[in-house]
């Protein structure tokens, strides 16, 4: 509030309206995956045999708490999913037993994180007038 030059209880008026319009979709933080037991993290790309099986695999994949993202991409996969997992052995059994026999899976391939540089959850916000 005092950075803005507003009240304390506009300020949060101003939240709330965000929060109804959507912009502001969750309040959220941001764990260290190691020091809560998920250390491995993958970019797994999806392949479908046709694009009908797709919406039942994303009503699937919502549920998944492994699964932190699912991005549609452009190029050969349909989609990138951003997983983390316990150990190697999780990771086997997600991509075998949950998203590689998925009906209508093709085949998926998998890219392993060694390290993390950087990892934000924030968005860069347009200036004013809507231009990047």
């Amino acid at each position: 509030a005092r950075r803005v030059g507003l009240s304390t209880a506009a300020v949060h008026e101003r939240i709330k309206k965000l929060e109804q319009a959507g912009v502001i979709r969750r309040w959220t933080v941001l764990l260290d995956a190691a020091a809560v037991g998920s250390p491995v993290t993958s970019f797994v790309e999806v392949f479908f045999e046709h694009p009908r099986h797709e919406t039942a695999f994303l009503e699937r994949v919502a549920d998944m708490e492994e699964v932190q993202e699912c991005h549609h991409v452009t190029g050969e996969s349909s989609l990138l999913l951003k997983v983390r997992v316990a150990d190697m052995e999780s990771l086997q059994q997600l991509l075998l037993k949950e998203l590689g026999a998925f009906e209508g899976v093709r085949q998926t391939r998998t890219v392993m994180a060694l390290s993390t540089v950087k990892e934000e959850t924030f968005v860069p916000l347009a200036p004013e007038g809507g231009e990047s």
